[in-house]
């Protein structure tokens, strides 16, 4: 089961449970927070860690524009990108 941490008076999670990122889904009204395209034009949106998960990074239950939240909402050719430009500085 997926638990929450606490993290001083914030929780959040390792894993992203189904239920949040559905809330992460609705909060951006179903858009990619990076190229704006709708969720039915390029296939259900994913939640990204912006600090990645062995840094620390956790999936939070903060509102998404709390400085606190680690977290975008990202169409799968974004995130790929995202993941892309990461792996291309190693």
């Amino acid at each position: 089961m997926n638990k929450p941490i606490k993290i001083g008076n914030t929780y959040g999670y390792k894993s992203c449970p189904k239920w949040l990122h559905d809330k992460y889904r609705e909060a951006v009204n179903y858009h990619c927070q990076s190229c704006k395209k709708h969720e039915d034009k390029v296939g259900k949106l994913i939640p990204h860690r912006i600090t990645r998960g062995h840094k620390g990074g956790l999936y939070t239950v903060v509102p998404l524009n709390d400085p606190r939240n680690n977290v975008k909402i990202l169409c799968k050719g974004c995130h790929s990108e995202i993941h892309s430009g990461e792996f291309n500085k190693k």
